[in-house]
């Protein structure tokens, strides 16, 4: 195992050992805050994009990477 290895396992250890719900909330809120740091630091014109870009992927609004590579050999051809 490497150092990183043993210490998410020590941590995780820790968490799955303790009742203190406050210390719960407290871990997931670090992690929480980690997992949106890159995002945030992100311009907000590129924010609304890729916010704009999941709304379509969940309506279903997709294109298929073999249709994709035919828009982009398509587009080549101009």
């Amino acid at each position: 195992m490497t150092k990183i290895d043993l210490k998410q396992a020590a941590i995780a250890k820790q968490v799955f050992n303790t009742t203190d719900e406050m210390v719960l909330d407290q871990v997931k809120a670090v992690l929480d805050s980690q997992s949106d740091t890159w995002f945030q630091s992100l311009p907000a014109k590129v924010r609304s994009e890729i916010e704009t870009s999941l709304a379509q992927a969940d309506r279903g609004e997709t294109v298929s990477h073999k249709e994709a590579m035919k828009q982009v050999r398509e587009w080549r051809k101009r």
